[in-house]
């Protein structure tokens, strides 16, 4: 409920905003490139036929809800931020973004008859391509040609980043990057020290495990029972 009421004050005070156009896309290259903020990086693009709805949340009851749908188009993720831009941008529509932490409720739904769809509800944020009047919108893509599963799986490895950095203290969008692999040859701290020798492995093995000057417990008795027990299978084997 208060939820509800907060967003119907902010509603009402930026129902009158005049959003500016110029800084309401996302900024490309003249080769249609995005221009990345600060540090950014591109992190995961989809396969060219995705389709796109946003949609004002029926339980807001604006008197002018928002709506857009297109049909081709390609979602970016990068380190800050879900980018989709449509094969065919128009006056009305160029593109759409939001940062990474600003979806909430993302899931996968599937059709028996159409493709899959990614979906979620995001706070729209200024030159996102969403009237700030609205206080939050449903997004939904729809993969006309698969890659939903490697969408969201980047997608939620991102969030799940975003918020460890988030606990640490960190700008968001840092840090990343996995670390690189494991090898087992790596050089050291230094980063010229030669590995050991087999001849001092095995002298430091040694030292550890130190060999035993005399026989272990027990062994001169077992060695008598052994030879007795060989002595009377002979001599079963003769009378036989």
């Amino acid at each position: 409920m208060d939820q509800a009421l907060a967003e119907q004050h902010r509603w009402m005070v930026l129902q009158h905003t005049v959003p500016d156009d110029d800084d309401s896309w996302v900024m490309l290259t003249r080769d249609g490139e995005i221009v990345p903020i600060a540090g950014e990086k591109i992190l995961h693009t989809t396969r060219p036929r995705v389709s796109l709805e946003l949609t004002t949340p029926r339980e807001l009851n604006i008197a002018d809800p928002f709506s857009i749908k297109n049909e081709h188009g390609i979602v970016y993720i990068t380190n800050e931020r879900v980018i989709y831009l449509p094969a065919r941008p128009s006056e009305n529509f160029k593109s759409f973004f939001a940062p990474a932490l600003n979806f909430t409720d993302t899931h996968v739904q599937s059709s028996w008859l159409g493709p899959w769809s990614w979906l979620g509800t995001v706070r729209p944020v200024p030159g996102g391509g969403i009237p700030m009047h609205i206080p939050r919108i449903e997004v939904k893509f729809i993969f006309r040609d698969g890659g939903h599963s490697e969408f969201q799986q980047k997608y939620e490895w991102l969030r799940e980043r975003l918020l460890q950095a988030q606990e640490l203290g960190l700008r968001p969008g840092q840090n990343l990057e996995p670390p690189p692999p494991y090898e087992d040859n790596a050089p050291g701290p230094s980063g010229n020290v030669p590995a050991a020798s087999s001849e001092t492995q095995q002298q430091q093995a040694q030292s550890v495990h130190p060999t035993p000057d005399g026989p272990p417990p027990d062994y001169v008795e077992a060695q008598a029972q052994a030879i007795s027990v060989q002595h009377e299978e002979r001599v079963r084997e003769g009378v036989e």
